[in-house]
């Protein structure tokens, strides 16, 4: 399963129990099986793994000494936009529908209507009454974006520092640093089959165990996702950031056709208010792309791919944006930046400061060895990620 994924050219895990990896201590390239559950180890030792970097809207925050993972507040802006869609389902019950159907009763049966605005005046108090039993719903859906926003204002992110090449995390509850060699963070994906009684699913995870000696246990990170492109996608983007110093922020292809150049906005890996103006610029671009050919006939302009003319090409967008009452999801997302980050202890704030170059910290030599050997099986040999770190020595 996993051996295919990691050829070279690649095609695109609920958690299980985080893995033994203490008194059965994994090697990169090794594969656990334990019932339903394989799971592939990709460290200790970060070697090369081919794999297409995933977006940076994994990362909270990212620069020339650290990069964060957690902490991000992506996808509100689109929560806000469903809680939109929901008031609207009181505001149609209580005021729109009974006056549509008093208006539809006028036009088609008058002689039952004698006294319309008597009949609405019922019909409203009904239906305000009925519509306030949707906000129930709406209520349990505003207290879970809340709640999710103030548990966010808890929960530190993890950072990963390439120039000391070291992982910081921070528990949540005692708010103890734990600071970590980065060659010694174990990290795997891990694939996982069940059976509901809709049938059969499959479960990813990326997974990464920081070892405490102190303490004698290890603190485990369990990010469920999307696939196991996902997982290897999310790791290739931290190893790439500690071992090549890839940023994993290179601006989408299409801003380069629009016109569009990437900017601060562009680039904050957050959403709120400066989201409502990047979409309304790459509209107003996308109106802008069937802009010319005023001398052509309607029919030229078919045969030609343009659009039809319109005087106002972004009608629908603005249409849009007034259901979601405006930047009403933005300022929710906004509001959620700013309450869901804690703030960091000052040991990691020092921590965190930039070094000079050459203060940097060096990969080890074993590392530097292991990936040109797997580097070179991978890349022209055609050897899988298996098998690369087997010819390595790695397990």
């Amino acid at each position: 399963m996993f051996s295919k994924l990691f050829k070279r050219q690649n095609k695109s895990t609920a958690a299980e129990p985080a893995p033994d990896i203490r008194s059965q201590r994994p090697c990169a390239g090794e594969i656990r099986v334990k019932g339903l559950n394989e799971t592939l180890f990709l460290s200790p030792l970060p070697v090369y793994t081919g794999q297409v970097q995933s977006s940076r809207r994994n990362f909270s925050e990212m620069n020339e000494t650290y990069l964060e993972l957690g902490g991000s507040n992506r996808g509100m802006v689109e929560q806000g936009k469903i809680l939109a869609s929901g008031i609207w389902i009181p505001i149609f019950l209580a005021f729109i529908m009974p006056s549509l159907v008093i208006m539809c009763g006028v036009l088609f049966y008058p002689e039952n209507f004698s006294d319309p605005w008597h009949d609405l005046y019922m019909f409203l108090q009904v239906s305000i009454s009925v519509s306030l039993l949707s906000t129930l719903p709406i209520g349990a859906y505003l207290y879970g974006m809340v709640s999710s926003v103030y548990k966010a204002a808890k929960t530190y992110p993890v950072r990963f520092n390439r120039q000391r090449r070291e992982v910081c995390y921070v528990d949540d509850k005692t708010h103890r640093v734990l600071i970590v060699p980065w060659e010694s963070v174990v990290a795997w994906v891990s694939n996982t089959q069940g059976v509901t009684s809709y049938g059969a699913t499959r479960q990813y995870t990326l997974g990464m165990g920081l070892e405490d000696e102190e303490q004698d246990k290890v603190q485990f990170l369990l990010l469920p996702q999307p696939s196991d492109a996902h997982s290897l996608g999310m790791w290739a983007s931290i190893r790439n950031y500690m071992e090549d110093g890839q940023l994993v922020d290179t601006p989408n292809p299409m801003l380069a056709v629009l016109g569009l150049i990437p900017t601060g906005d562009r680039l904050k890996p957050y959403e709120g208010l400066h989201t409502f103006e990047i979409e309304r610029e790459d509209a107003r671009a996308m109106g802008g792309l069937d802009e010319g050919g005023e001398h052509l006939t309607a029919e030229e302009r078919e045969r030609y791919g343009y659009t039809k003319r319109s005087r106002w090409p972004l009608r629908f967008w603005y249409i849009r944006r007034v259901l979601v009452f405006w930047k009403m999801p933005y300022l929710l997302a906004e509001w959620g930046h700013r309450v869901g980050r804690p703030t960091l202890p000052e040991q990691v704030q020092a921590w965190s400061q930039p070094l000079p170059p050459e203060q940097w910290a060096k990969p080890s030599p074993a590392l530097v060895k292991a990936n040109q050997i797997v580097k070179e099986a991978m890349d022209k040999k055609g050897a899988t990620f298996v098998e690369a770190c087997k010819t390595a020595g790695l397990h």
